[in-house]
This record gives structure tokens, sequence and C-alpha cells, in this order.
């Protein structure tokens, strides 16, 4: 065997695509690809176009990782999907999966080419590491009882709303709520009873919010509830449907009927607001309030929920456990 196709045969048998583009997105040459499990080697692309082969949008994106590879002289670095709607064009005889994802590497070459300047791709089917990912991360960031987002996932995603809130002037409002007398349920019925009614509470407030809401478990029966849009009285009127709506929802569990109500506290976000604490406070205050009257309701915050929170400090400051 020759050097050239020794050479040859040894880039062919690697596991990852590599294409070689010129500056205007043709294909110049097509190389392995035996790992990347598409069933088609991709050769039949050679002196085709990116737009000949795919969806304009995407045959733009990679057009311009292309171009600033070999403008920039600098390494690109992008991940990207074909799904069901995107796939490049394949033949008739290859199955088309509902969605590959890949991580494309490209570098500028020292080669010019009918004039043109070239550049590789590597590209690596990252699809199975892809879809671990997407697990691991759903596993830090869900609530394992209620399936609903957990306290550091919740507070990371308020935070990114009181940082951006400066620039957008978009209001949002936080609610927080806790059961009422939850620790008589576990104390009396067992903690396992006490999981069923707190996924009963998560079950029915869920079935009453929509996509945009971020929704949290903060500790034990304490919940928070972001709705971006949203002004305190909206928040408010929410708040209260969702209590009403609980309120005549009995938890039925295999031996027991239990009544469940809500305590709930709202506020909206203000400009004084430099990070996540004071909002938060105030919603615990506003939700303490509620609870001082009675429970089973909703207060918004106002200066009465921060003296009644002051004056309650107050008189429990020396009190012995």
């Amino acid at each position: 065997m020759g050097l050239l196709n020794r050479y040859y045969a040894v880039i062919d048998t690697l596991p990852d695509h590599m294409f070689l583009f010129s500056e205007t997105g043709c294909y110049l040459d097509v190389y392995g690809g035996d790992d990347n499990k598409t069933g088609f080697d991709c050769k039949p692309f050679i002196g085709k176009y990116l737009h000949d082969v795919m969806p304009r949008h995407l045959a733009d994106d990679f057009l311009s990782h292309i171009k600033n590879a070999i403008n920039l002289r600098e390494t690109q670095s992008v991940k990207y999907k074909f799904d069901e709607d995107e796939m490049i064009e394949l033949p008739n005889h290859v199955v088309v999966p509902k969605e590959i994802w890949f991580e494309g590497i490209i570098k500028h070459l020292p080669i010019v080419e009918n004039g043109e300047r070239v550049a590789l791709w590597i590209a690596k089917n990252i699809t199975q590491q892809h879809y671990l990912e997407l697990e691991l991360k759903t596993l830090s960031e869900i609530d394992e009882l209620t399936g609903i987002l957990n306290r550091r996932a919740f507070s990371n995603t308020l935070k990114t709303y009181v940082q951006a809130y400066p620039y957008s002037g978009e209001p949002f409002s936080l609610i927080m709520y806790d059961i009422d007398l939850f620790k008589r349920v576990n104390d009396t019925l067992g903690h396992t009873v006490g999981d069923e009614v707190i996924q009963h509470v998560v079950k029915v407030f869920r079935s009453e919010l929509d996509g945009q809401v971020s929704f949290g478990r903060i500790g034990g029966e304490e919940f928070a509830i972001l709705l971006p849009h949203k002004n305190i009285q909206g928040a408010y009127e929410l708040a209260e449907r969702l209590r009403q709506r609980l309120e005549k929802s009995p938890c039925e569990t295999e031996l027991y009927e239990i009544d469940v109500t809500v305590s709930m506290g709202v506020t909206q976000v203000n400009k004084d607001d430099q990070d996540t604490l004071a909002l938060i406070s105030r919603a615990d205050k506003a939700m303490y309030q509620a609870k001082k009257e009675g429970r089973n309701r909703t207060c918004k915050y106002s200066n009465s929920s921060e003296r009644e929170y002051t004056q309650f400090n107050q008189c429990n400051w020396f009190k012995k456990k």
C-alpha cells in the first residue's frame, strides 16, 4: 500500500466525522465517522454547499463558525443537534433519528483550494453524553419527593430574575406558603402520610399553574412560587385561587381523608432589592401574618406585616426552648 493510500485508510477509520469546508461552505472532503452512528458516511455531500443539505438557519449558523475560525484563526467549539424537522438531507435508506447531538470543533487550515481558504470541522456524536448530562442536571435541581425545583435551583432562578430587574423593569412577584399544622400530621399520622400530604398540595397547585411559573420546595412543608410578569395584586389573586382550590380538595390517603390548608404570603420585586434576601424576607413576613391572623389565608406584604413580625421576635427573644 502506498503512503498516500495508507494515509487515507487511516483517516477514514477515525471515529469522528471530519469535514473540509471552503470559506463559502462547500464540502471539499469528508473523512471518518465510524463511531457517529448516522448510518451514512456523508461523502455524497462532497461538492455540495451547506445550504444544499440542511435548513437555512442551521447552514447560516455553521457558516458563521467556519468564517470565524478562518478569519480569527482561532479554534471554534459548538454544540448542536439535528432533529426530525431539521435533519440534514439523508438518503432514503437511512432511518432518520428523532434527535442526534454533536460537538463540533472547527479549525483554520493553512490551505487554499479553488481560491478559497479552508477549515476543518470535526463532528463528534455526543447524544448519549447529552442525555446523561440532562439526567444529572435534573437530579441536581429537582426535589425528589414532589418533582418540583429544590431549594438551590429555585434560589438560582429567583436570583436571575432579581439581577435582571434593573435592566428589564418587568415586574414579578413571589408567593411563599406553608402547610398549616403540618407537624400535627407528622406527629399523629406519621411521616409517610405527611409526605402524601405534601405531594397532594403540590399536585393541586401544579394543576393551576402554567409553564412560565417557577415552583420550588424551600424546605420541609414550605414552598415558593415565582410569578413572572405579575404585580402583587395579580399574585395575590392567584394565591387566593390556589388556597381556595386546596381548601375544597382534601387529601385522600389509604386510611385517612385529611383537610389541608395553607398560609400564603405575597410580595413584589422593588427597585431597592439588591439580592433575593429582602424579597424572600418580605414574603416570609406576609406568610407569618397570615398564620397569626388564623391560618388558611393569604396576606400581601405591608407595613403591618413588618410590625407584627418585629413584635413577635421581640416578645420571643429570650424565650427558652
